[in-house]
């Protein structure tokens, strides 16, 4: 027999999960990836069409070349509906992004890209020249997401190597989910179906990205009532000063097989 021919048939006799790894791993490029971020709230009754908005670019977008994540902010919560994904956590990041930015001024819903907190989501060709002019950037920082599921915990290594010497920064680690709705009962969006995408589920970091880089390992637990086939991580380096995003990156779980799951097989 041939030998192509024999590995070939070697390898379709394999079992699927031999075929499979189990970890899977996403890595940047050697351009800059932008991260738009979406600050919004479901207690919002100007917040829905910039929620459609991000889920019209989440569709389209490619974890090399633009990420989104949409964070949640509390503070709609208490005129007549809570917002279950909306943290603390993210309207201090507003606060913080918004002030490294020269601003005190936050509001819903803001789209931040880097330094810049002034692009409106209503004004597509805006937001299109400035993705562009981050793309076309050389990246200053490499990033590599590894990740590895074990039931409903994901194991994940995260690293950041400077690429050239210059701009420090921080790296963060976010979890976001596809495909969540909401039937809002009260406040000002009472009697709709809300629909988001790129939700962040979990932040992480900073973590000070030093001369030789920065790495970390976590164990990640998602929401109990979390979609697994819907979720994703999101890498990034931002600037303390400015908010400079030196890179990002995404990696859908979705592509990323069940460690126990195999084994019992």
């Amino acid at each position: 027999m041939n030998l192509n021919l024999f590995l070939l048939a070697a390898l379709i006799s394999l079992p699927a999960a031999a075929q499979t790894p189990l970890a899977c791993q996403a890595n940047s490029g050697p351009q800059r990836a932008p991260l738009l971020e979406l600050y919004t709230s479901e207690g919002c009754s100007s917040c829905p069409p910039a929620d459609r908005w991000l889920a019209g670019l989440a569709m389209k977008a490619k974890p090399q070349s633009l990420n989104l994540l949409s964070f949640h902010v509390d503070y709609w919560d208490g005129i007549g509906w809570p917002d279950r994904f909306a943290k603390a956590q993210y309207t201090a990041r507003q606060r913080e992004r918004v002030a490294a930015g020269g601003s005190t001024t936050i509001y819903t819903p803001q789209v931040m890209l880097g330094p810049r907190l002034d692009l409106r989501w209503y004004k597509p060709d805006q937001v299109a020249k400035a993705l562009t002019a981050v793309q076309q950037q050389r990246a200053m920082v490499d990033l590599q997401v590894l990740a590895r599921r074990h039931g409903r915990v994901v194991t994940v290594d995260v690293s950041a190597l400077p690429s050239t010497a210059g701009k420090g920064g921080d790296l963060y680690l976010a979890l976001y989910e596809d495909g969540l709705s909401s039937a809002v009962k009260a406040g000002e969006n009472a009697g709709v179906v809300l629909r988001h995408e790129r939700v962040v589920r979990g932040l992480w970091g900073p973590w000070p990205l030093a001369a030789n880089g920065a790495k970390q390992t976590l164990d990640i637990t998602p929401p109990a009532a979390a979609n697994a086939a819907q979720l994703g991580l999101t890498a990034f380096v931002q600037t303390r000063v400015g908010g400079e995003t030196l890179q990002s990156l995404s990696l859908p779980l979705a592509q990323c097989r069940d460690a126990g799951a195999t084994a019992a097989r």
